[in-house]
């Protein structure tokens, strides 16, 4: 397994979910001033390896933190002086955010069945909300061997 083959399991997992309209790996398009070159709701990937251990024979077994940062083009009002069906039909997002937790979670890529370590949501002032969700795994390096 490597770390090209993690991410195209992510992805086309995550391509699965209705609603999705751009999957890409994290290139930091989010963090710029202007509008972000993507379509909304959008999925953006990136994969760290904070932690590898030691097998022997130039083995190793890393512990893999996959983010998947979704983004959505906010519209609607949640104010509770709002019309109830306006409210529902702004939180749809969480449908999506859910969709994808349960088609990420449980998956075996690597070693181990993915697991979801957290969920955080933020907002930005021109109203795209994001939302980190990172998952963990482990799989068996051996390409040094």
């Amino acid at each position: 397994m490597d770390i090209d083959q993690i991410f195209l399991e992510v992805a086309d997992l995550i391509n699965g979910v209705p609603g999705i309209k751009w999957i890409d790996m994290d290139f930091g398009q989010l963090d710029s001033d202007q509008r972000p070159a993507v379509a909304f709701p959008c999925a953006l990937i990136s994969i760290d390896l904070p932690d590898t251990n030691d097998l022997g024979n130039r083995v190793q077994k890393p512990k893999v933190i996959i983010n998947v940062k979704l983004a959505f083009d906010y519209m609607g009002e949640t104010s509770v002086k709002t019309a109830p069906n306006y409210r529902t039909r702004a939180l749809r997002y969480y449908g999506i955010v859910k969709s994808v937790y349960i088609a990420l979670q449980g998956q075996r890529i690597g070693t181990t069945p993915l697991k979801r370590k957290s969920q955080m949501e933020y907002a930005r002032p021109d109203r795209i909300k994001i939302l980190d969700m990172p998952f963990e795994t482990n799989f068996l390096d051996d390409s040094a061997r």
